[in-house]
């Protein structure tokens, strides 16, 4: 969460209430991390059909996902505190995957909770600064409706604009608050897990477990 201001009207999103409202939709025990040894993850939920772009301007949907296991995380450019903490995992996440031509088949999705400043150029921009390679680490924007529903609905984590009281009336300020958690994400579009980022070995190894012959 980073407190940031712009000027311009202010529009507050219900985002909070509609999560809190889908989240009901998966059990509570199952946001938890679960035991490390399990045999099978199961289903939390299957991702709706979403129309966003990616950091090269390039249309990208679920259907992209389809054939891939996904961790995917929520950012956003202008964010200095949990953000570069989250990428920064990310990275360490990405050095430990296979690429695509050696037979990995697992992938990083980050999405922008700020699409209103967050064009795909400074997506691009945000990506080379933290070494993301474009086989493997994809990075999304595009209409706020949209993104909202495809985070909040389709991955079940929450994203809001509040505004920050006590500040300068002539300028507008938010807070832009998102989860924190990594999604996990099946080659079918499924969620099968929520992680906490400072966990990497669980994430590498369920999503492996998902992979053929558990590599990735």
């Amino acid at each position: 969460m980073q407190a940031t201001t712009v000027p311009g009207k202010l529009t507050l999103h219900p985002a909070w209430i509609l999560f809190a409202a889908v989240a009901l939709a998966i059990p509570m025990g199952a946001l938890v991390m679960r035991a490390p040894v399990r045999g099978e993850l199961p289903v939390l939920a299957s991702l709706p059909a979403f129309k966003l772009v990616d950091q090269e301007n390039k249309p990208f949907s679920r259907d992209d996902m389809l054939g891939k296991v996904w961790v995917a995380d929520f950012v956003f450019t202008s964010c200095a505190d949990a953000c570069p903490r989250l990428q920064n995992k990310m990275r360490h996440l990405q050095d430990r995957l296979l690429p695509p031509e050696q037979g990995g088949t697992i992938a990083l999705l980050s999405i922008s909770v700020d699409p209103e400043r967050d064009t795909p150029e400074k997506l691009r921009t945000y990506a080379e600064a933290y070494g993301a390679r474009k086989a493997l680490w994809w990075y999304l924007t595009g209409p706020q409706k949209d993104v909202e529903r495809t985070v909040v609905q389709g991955f079940h984590t929450a994203m809001a604009k509040l505004p920050v009281p006590g500040r300068d009336p002539h300028i507008e300020a938010f807070d832009i608050m998102h989860g924190e958690r990594f999604v996990l994400v099946d080659a079918q579009g499924r969620i099968r897990g929520f992680y906490d980022a400072d966990d990497p070995d669980a994430i590498i190894r369920d999503a492996r477990l998902l992979t053929p012959g558990g590599r990735g």
